[in-house]
């Protein structure tokens, strides 16, 4: 090949994208979709339904006190700068955040409690000290889940499983044969327990299932890379709370020149003789070379897609959990507390069985989530912010405000008889969100904070693909979605559906040329 055609081929590449595209939904996958193709030359319309930007990455005020609405945990950060880069920016101009030395703290019975260290042999020395479990397995165990991620993580969360020049390569036809040894024909509490002398140690390392709505003793044990991600790559925490994420990829768009319509609700995805045409907002017709989805995908199939076009409904079996989350403002300071903490239901397989068949736990597992603890101004001197979670099943047309009930009583004792004191006396401001509630704000369907579970080993692979198999110039990003939930995830699905996108945009542009010369 001369060296003139190479640098023909490129200019090509880097030449700018002329297009109008719609992106419909406003959180993280959205925003890094907008950010993106802006960056490429499109003319961007970002459509969103409430009055802010975020989806579930978002916060509430109230007396003195700021919470999380949405995720909590930050990991590879290197998701978002790439996405920075990729733009031309430095994302140390929009974000600062500091790695955690403690990551959870998991709480037992009074005052029995382990310290999940970020330092590996720490941590191995905290269960050797509190399981009796040995520091050379929980050595091998790491070293095991860093294989399985270095292994997976290329094929199905860098690339688009659905897309046949992604996916079918010498080195993927390897790794598709070694993934019987990355633990996808057991669970991940399985995989775990065969990893460990002690159940507890198998129950800790499980736990992470549940980060995408999963059961930890269906989900298959290739999820244990999660741990590499947390222990191996480290967890992190932004300065100004989470919600600061959400505001560097704001100021992002903005400066991008992204055009942001907010209380600006779609009503249908605009297909004519299945090529995406546009958009319909209030009864008018926008018109659009692409569109991309950034919905919650069983929402997006419920109300965006046209009768005409016929796509299954997802079923509610398929559906990951969702949460009951009180937001507590609290009097007092708690030592024995850290950011992340988690209080184990003494019936934990019984509580996700109970999940699985769509019931309500009769004891739940806590996620005790406390922001003040590294960003002070989240609380006033001398109290605390407590972000409390429960696992719940989807919305089934449950009486949530009798199982709130039930639920915050079942709470408020556990923690009480754990912390040695009346919880319930020390709230002073309040705030409860059930699965109704993320419907009704993030539309997420029936209430699945995570969208499709992973309690399969083709989990991966039933998920919907980031372009419409059928209509042309359609593409999606979100947690439910390819590749899945999470912030770094909804990251490289705005990076895979963008990247497909703008190909196909290239390709016409190169089609269209050679017919014109024609």
């Amino acid at each position: 090949m001369s060296s003139t055609t190479e640098k023909s081929r490129r200019h090509h590449r880097h030449r700018k994208i002329q297009a109008r595209v719609a992106v419909v939904g406003g959180g993280i996958a959205g925003m890094a979709a907008a950010a993106r193709l802006a960056v490429s030359g499109c003319q961007v319309v970002l459509f969103e339904a409430n009055d802010i930007l975020g989806g579930k990455l978002n916060d509430r005020h109230s007396a003195g006190f700021r919470f999380d609405c949405g995720p909590s945990l930050f990991t590879l950060p290197e998701t978002l700068e790439a996405l920075f880069n990729d733009c031309g920016k430095n994302l140390k101009d929009y974000l600062q955040y500091d790695k955690l030395d403690l990551i959870t703290r998991y709480h037992y019975s009074k005052g029995n409690y382990v310290d999940a260290w970020a330092d590996q042999e720490k941590l191995g020395v905290e269960l050797y000290d509190k399981f009796n479990e040995d520091p050379a397995k929980v050595r091998k165990y790491f070293k095991r889940i860093k294989w399985i991620y270095n292994l997976t993580t290329p094929v199905f969360l860098q690339k688009s499983i659905h897309r046949r020049s992604e996916l079918w390569s010498l080195s993927n036809l390897f790794k598709l044969f070694a993934l019987p040894f990355a633990g996808v024909f057991r669970s991940l509490y399985e995989f775990n327990r065969s990893a460990f002398d002690k159940e507890r140690t198998a129950q800790l390392f499980s736990r992470v299932a549940t980060y995408n709505g999963s059961d930890p003793y269906k989900a298959p044990g290739t999820l244990a890379l999660i741990n590499h991600v947390e222990y191996g790559l480290g967890t992190y925490y932004p300065k100004g709370g989470m919600i600061a994420i959400r505001d560097a990829l704001q100021r992002l768009i903005q400066e991008l020149g992204v055009e942001v319509r907010l209380e600006t609700k779609v009503d249908r995805f605009h297909v004519f003789q299945n090529r995406i045409i546009g958009v319909k907002v209030n009864g008018e017709r926008i018109p659009f070379d692409r569109v991309v989805s950034a919905v919650d995908i069983a929402y997006a199939k419920e109300y965006l897609f046209s009768r005409d076009l016929l796509e299954p409904k997802l079923k509610t079996s398929d559906l990951g959990m969702s949460a009951m989350v009180f937001h507590w403002g609290i009097k007092g300071t708690f030592p024995q507390l850290d950011l992340h903490n988690l209080f184990f239901s003494r019936k934990y397989r019984r509580e996700f069985k109970s999940l699985a068949a769509k019931q309500i736990p009769q004891e739940n597992t806590i996620y005790l989530y406390v922001s003040s603890k590294f960003n002070k101004s989240d609380a006033p001197d001398g109290h605390e912010n407590w972000f409390v979670m429960a696992n719940m099943p989807c919305d089934q047309k449950h009486d949530w405000e009798k199982i709130t009930e039930i639920t915050r009583k079942s709470i408020l004792g556990r923690l009480s008889s754990d912390l040695s004191v009346n919880v319930e006396d020390l709230i002073v401001d309040e705030n409860v969100m059930t699965p109704l509630t993320f419907e009704q704000t993030t539309r997420s369907y029936a209430g699945a904070l995570y969208g499709p579970h992973s309690n399969s080993v083709f989990s991966a692979f039933r998920r919907y693909p980031n372009k419409h198999p059928r209509i042309h110039g359609l593409y999606f990003c979100s947690g439910s979605v390819h590749p899945g939930g999470g912030i770094p995830i909804c990251l490289h699905s705005a990076q895979i559906a963008t990247r497909w996108l703008i190909d196909g945009l290239r390709k016409s542009k190169v089609k269209h040329r050679s017919h014109s010369s024609e």
